[in-house]
């Protein structure tokens, strides 16, 4: 008996150091985090130096990072798809290819192989969805160490390819009247830019995208200011299904009509419809009550939506 309860207090350690490598992680303290896993990582647990990689890989500290990956496949675990990102970063795809030939299908391994065959051959063969995937987690993901100039790159040419996503970012991007993690060269014409990448995305029924547009004709420059005709986009986008053109309707109606007539008459109980319309993307408190309560939980909502997708990459429960 003593001998169970002693392994079982050994597994519950575990588990502890995980739960408390996570929370650390999801809270920024990445150092301490590092502590948790490296703790399990030197007594030879596979996972745990999987995980130790992953957390030097999002601090940056790419020496680190391929030790305990290696580390990690030498003792039986995962490593292979995370070493092969950093191959893929430093333009290794034919270090990438060899690596990833034999491992099993999977979404990641198979948009590295694709895409690195592509450069690796001069080819454009790879499909749109793989390209994006990749810029994606050079972007969002909470792990891979932030790499603009390539996520820029490999999401413009799946913008290229015609995915309305990848054009929606590329949008993004250009974009400098609204904040956005991707930071846009600083030219005249970006909103010009912006706006052609959003109208290609909303001829593929990418409502958010047009959403977009509508807001950049209301609160742009002069040249590009035409207020009723932003209001119809995004009035269009709001009645497409978009919860941002949801948002921005409520927005203007709540607002009412500026100083030169333009825009929605004000009508509070048309934004609180639409409000809450925008929030049903999450679960919207009971409590709330008035349009304003309505427009604070979206953002909220949205930034709660943003982190919890911002892991492509997992860490190992160990």
């Amino acid at each position: 008996m003593k001998i169970v309860l002693t392994l079982l207090m050994g597994l519950s350690l575990y588990a502890s150091d995980y739960s408390s490598m996570l929370e650390s992680f999801d809270k920024g303290d990445t150092s301490r985090a590092i502590a948790y896993a490296r703790g399990n990582a030197t007594k030879g647990n596979s996972k745990a130096m999987y995980n130790l990689g992953l957390l030097y890989y999002s601090q940056g500290d790419i020496e680190k990072a391929n030790y305990w990956f290696r580390d990690s496949v030498k003792n039986g675990g995962k490593g292979d798809v995370a070493i092969s990102l950093i191959l893929f970063s430093q333009g290794e795809y034919e270090k990438v290819i060899e690596l990833l030939k034999s491992n099993k299908s999977a979404k990641i391994r198979n948009a590295l192989m694709n895409v690195s065959q592509d450069f690796a051959e001069n080819k454009n063969d790879a499909s749109a969805e793989n390209y994006l995937l990749l810029g994606e987690l050079f972007f969002r993901d909470k792990i891979v160490h932030l790499d603009t100039r390539s996520a820029l790159f490999l999401i413009d040419i799946a913008a290229k390819k015609g995915n309305s996503e990848a054009l929606e970012i590329m949008g993004d991007a250009y974009n400098i009247m609204r904040e956005s993690a991707l930071k846009a060269p600083l030219q005249t014409n970006s909103l010009d830019i912006a706006l052609e990448y959003y109208q290609q995305a909303n001829e593929l029924e990418n409502y958010d995208a047009m959403a977009k547009m509508g807001e950049i004709h209301i609160t742009g420059p002069r040249n590009l200011r035409k207020v009723q005709y932003g209001v119809e986009f995004i009035q269009k986008s709001a009645s497409g299904g978009s919860a941002l053109g949801a948002k921005l309707l409520a927005d203007l109606y709540l607002a009412g009509l500026d100083r030169n007539g333009l825009g929605l008459g004000l009508d509070a109980k048309k934004a609180l419809d639409w409000y809450t319309k925008a929030t049903d993307i999450c679960e919207v408190n009971n409590n709330l009550v008035s349009a304003h309560d309505y427009a604070q939980y979206y953002n909220y909502c949205q930034k709660e939506s943003s982190i919890t997708a911002g892991y492509t990459l997992l860490f190992e429960e160990f």
